[in-house]
């Protein structure tokens, strides 16, 4: 943004200051999700260091009364609604600070710098200035939060341990609880120190100093998904004007700032008010990093600033293209007014709200009709009424599924952006600013944001904390390679290029495979950390149960669709990492901490460690089995019992641990939550399991070639699952050409496949039953005059499950051989009969990969020609395939 920049003087400021700074009324602030707020209404926190100052006649290190009155006075005129202190102020500051609207955040200074836990002394006095501070501060509704300690220096964080200084900080902050119940508290941590643990405290602070505005917006990235789904606020963030300049630092503060505001964070602190600064009862003169004078002149900084702190985030965007909200609802009644009108508040100003009905026979049409909504037909109905903000437009549709329902919202919407939540959702004001800020910065085809528990009781709470929860996946700080449903947009192009969702998904999985696709197609996702909305969890554990069943299904059918992206079990293969409250599966290893060389480095980095999948075995469905095999063992052999009985210990040890493992709200915490959410985590996967294993082996039927493949017809396998056939390319076609439209075509009707990484003796490997899949091969011969000759060659395979089906029966027939009980037999020939079912039904479902290999030969002109089966024939039947003596 170009702004021309005007040194005033400070009379002249001073009056236009009493002209313009009204105060407003103060309430103690809340938080609420990633934001504060004031009452109900969300607070964006502009605010500025103060002091430290010499120290007054009173002692306190702060100016006198009259001239913290002016600096209040000219704050308000800029915008600035907050000062951070370093030291307890004297209750004169805070009552004009109530007096002028503006907040307090309160630094408790004790002897941090130094090795404090080898001095009692030292804590207690940390203990007591936090005392005071907080039972001091609760008598002001200026008081902003309570910081209870600044940047702990590394190498005496790395003495003491940072598991010791973690409880160190939490302890401080009990005790400021107990003094003021209602305070927010915090610690100002750096990069040095980003590793420390504070997920109990309010919100987190961060003091960075990043001048490159590129690593700064990525470091701010990494702290958002760090923190998780807390506020994060800038403690400090400034420029020395003796080095740089005072309009270098106007610049700076202006874009770093408006960064930090598009990218959702709760607010920043500006390092600092005036260039008047004292510490260790000296004045300092060789830094100038304020955005005053210390005769309180504003620099051009103070012009820039306020230019930014008064306008809305959305106002800050280069650019606003249209966006189409899409919320797609089946019986959503129960939250659905809540989602809407929360989506009437969006601050966002060129957007649309288009609701689909998916046949819903719940109170949903009486709700929407509430809104005053424009009743579309169609689709095209829909875009031919153009775009209305404020406007609710609604297509009601027979029950069709998730996905046809958001493909219907993508035929309707006229915005170039197309934004998807659920009717469970509730958005934050801010979410559609942030998406699109992300999208547009990056270049993305899409970008999705954090889905936040509300609070909906302590059982509710229970489910949030157990596994299986939507949520998203990052390959990096910014790159996503999954985004939840409930929270995401895509470009208008980016999602038509791809046919928008497929139908096949009618409960969930929909997202996921979007997403997978846009990635095949070259496309990428990014992630928006600020951009959030608040998603209502299962209500009780039945509800939570049905959810992860319709999981598991749509599991089935991704990896039918998707199979190089599953383990032989069903479970997703995933390249980067899961986030969110949700338990991930268990941690028995301990984080890492990067300190850089004698703990020196400037960004000190955690890292954990993966879940331990094997300790997770005892979880599985396929543990359970094997369990009950064992106790019915048992009736012949008593031993097995134990064996059972073990393994079932081990199951509920596993999800005791996990229980434990679990991040439940402090208000919730208890036996009676840590036992629902153990009794969740053993219920969870093999419910999830089961619905897995039941859609993929019996509820799922792969697509089938177009018709007119079909009547085309095309070689069936034999029994024994190979065939070979040939084609013949007179203009000397390439084998890659073939695989090419084949892949292409599997593609674009979802059939389930894995190309060749460069590990495997075939081409492609198609799934057309549940039960076997298809291996192709090809083969290139070069003949005379460029032409060429195509081998393909089959290979009907058993899956895992097929083969897993065959050792069970024959392991039963040989067991019933050893021990005599014929009843076992009968069901290990059973397990045999049904493998061999399998196959022989595989044979005929494999001719239908055939028919679509031979369709698109055909449509590249190749021959079809059976090539005889050694080279002697092929030479006598060289005239049959039209190439000459020499060629051979």
């Amino acid at each position: 943004m170009d702004m021309e920049f005007v040194r005033q003087d400070a009379p002249q400021a001073s009056s236009e200051i009493r002209r313009n700074a009204a105060p407003h009324a103060l309430h103690r602030l809340r938080v609420h999700g990633k934001f504060l707020t004031h009452g109900d209404r969300p607070f964006r926190l502009c605010g500025v260091t103060y002091g430290p100052f010499a120290a007054n006649e009173t002692g306190y290190p702060f100016p006198p009364p009259e001239r913290v009155a002016e600096d209040f006075l000219q704050m308000r005129a800029a915008g600035i609604n907050a000062i951070r202190t370093y030291h307890m102020p004297p209750e004169e500051l805070f009552h004009l600070a109530e007096e002028r609207g503006v907040y307090v955040l309160v630094d408790i200074p004790w002897p941090k710098h130094v090795c404090f836990f080898d001095s009692e002394q030292a804590r207690r006095e940390a203990r007591r200035q936090v005392e005071q501070a907080a039972k001091r501060g609760r008598q002001h509704r200026c008081v902003l939060a309570y910081s209870i300690g600044n940047e702990i220096p590394p190498n005496i964080v790395r003495w003491h341990g940072a598991r010791r200084v973690e409880r160190f900080l939490a302890e401080l902050r009990d005790v400021a609880k107990q003094a003021d119940p209602e305070g927010l508290v915090t610690y100002a941590s750096y990069p040095p120190t980003e590793y420390l643990d504070l997920s109990g405290f309010d919100f987190a602070t961060f003091n960075v100093y990043l001048h490159d505005r590129e690593p700064f917006r990525r470091y701010l990235c990494r702290l958002q998904n760090l923190i998780g789904d807390r506020p994060l606020l800038l403690g400090e963030i400034g420029m020395d004007t003796l080095r740089h300049g005072e309009l270098e630092q106007a610049r700076f503060l202006a874009g770093h700032v408006s960064e930090a505001f598009l990218m959702g964070l709760a607010g920043a602190f500006v390092f600092s008010w005036t260039d008047e600064w004292h510490t260790g009862g000296h004045a300092i003169h060789d830094w100038a990093f304020g955005i005053t004078h210390a005769d309180r002149v504003p620099k051009a900084s103070y012009h820039a600033l306020r230019e930014v702190f008064e306008t809305p985030s959305h106002a800050l965007l280069e650019q606003r293209p249209p966006v189409s909200v899409v919320v797609c609802t089946h019986n959503g009644g129960r939250t659905l007014e809540q989602c809407l009108r929360s989506l009437l508040a969006l601050d966002y100003p060129d957007y649309e709200i288009v609701v689909v009905d998916d046949g819903s026979t719940d109170n949903t049409p009486a709700i929407v009709e509430r809104f005053h909504p424009l009743m579309l037909s169609s689709p095209a109905a829909a875009k031919s009424q153009g775009r209305v903000k404020g406007q609710v437009r609604v297509l009601r549709q027979a029950n069709q599924g998730l996905s046809v329902s958001r493909n219907v919202g993508l035929q309707a919407a006229t915005g170039s952006i197309i934004a998807y939540t659920d009717s469970d959702c509730f958005a934050d004001p801010g979410w559609l600013t942030h998406l699109v800020y992300q999208l547009q910065r990056t270049g993305a085809a899409a970008v999705g944001g954090p889905n936040l528990t509300p609070d909906d009781g302590w059982l509710a709470g229970c489910v949030a904390a157990s596994p299986g929860q939507p949520t998203h996946v990052l390959e990096s700080d910014q790159v996503a390679e999954h985004i939840p449903g409930c929270n995401m947009a895509f470009r208008r192009g980016a999602l038509e290029a791809i046919n928008g969702f497929d139908p096949q998904y009618r409960k969930a999985g929909d997202d996921v495979d979007v997403c997978w696709r846009l990635q095949q197609a070259g496309f990428w996702i990014t992630f928006a950390a600020g951009a959030f909305v608040w998603h209502h969890r299962r209500q009780g554990p039945r509800a939570f149960l049905r959810q992860q069943a319709g999981y598991g299904e749509a599991e089935a059918l991704l990896r039918f669709k998707h199979p190089d992206k599953f383990n032989g079990r069903g479970d997703g293969k995933w390249r980067g990492v899961l986030y969110g409250a949700s338990l991930r599966g268990l941690r028995l290893d301990d984080a890492l901490i990067y300190r850089g060389t004698f703990g020196t480095g400037f960004f000190q980095c955690l890292y954990q460690p993966a879940p331990a999948h094997w300790a997770m075995l005892p979880s599985t469905l396929e543990w359970h089995l094997a369990a009950g095999l064992l106790a019915l063992t048992a009736v012949f052999w008593p031993m097995a019992g134990i064996g059972a009985a073990v393994m079932l210990v081990l199951a509920l040890l596993v999800a005791g641990l996990q229980a434990a493992q679990a991040r439940l709200a402090p208000e919730y915490e208890g036996l009676e939550a840590r036992l629902v959410v153990m009794a969740l985590c053993y219920a969870q996967p093999l419910v999830r399991s089961w619905s897995r294993y039941w859609t993929r082996l019996f509820a799922y039927r792969p697509p089938t070639p177009e018709p007119t493949l079909r009547e085309a017809g095309g070689p069936r396998l034999p029994l024994s699952g190979r065939l070979a056939v040939a084609f013949w390319s007179e203009e000397g076609r390439p084998r890659t050409d073939l695989l090419a439209k084949v892949i292409a075509y599997l593609n674009e009707h979802g059939w389930g496949k894995i190309v060749d990484s460069g590990w495997s003796d075939w081409d492609l490997r198609v799934y057309c039953h549940p039960w076997t899949v298809v291996d192709i091969c090809t083969a290139q011969e070069d003949h005379a005059e460029g032409k060429r000759l195509i081998r393909v060659r089959y290979r009907l395979r058993p899956t895992g499950y097929t083969r897993g089906v065959g050792w069970a029966g024959l392991a039963a027939i040989a067991l019933a051989a050893g021990l005599g009980v014929w009843s076992l037999a009968a069901v290990g020939g059973a397990l045999v009969t049904l493998c061999l079912a399998a196959w022989w039904r595989g044979t005929y479902r494999a001719a239908q990969a055939l028919a679509v290999v031979d369709a698109m030969a055909t449509s590249l002109a190749f021959l079809r020609c059976d090539p005889p089966p050694d080279r002697q024939q092929r030479v006598q039947g060289a005239a049959d395939y039209s190439f000459s003596q020499e060629a051979i």
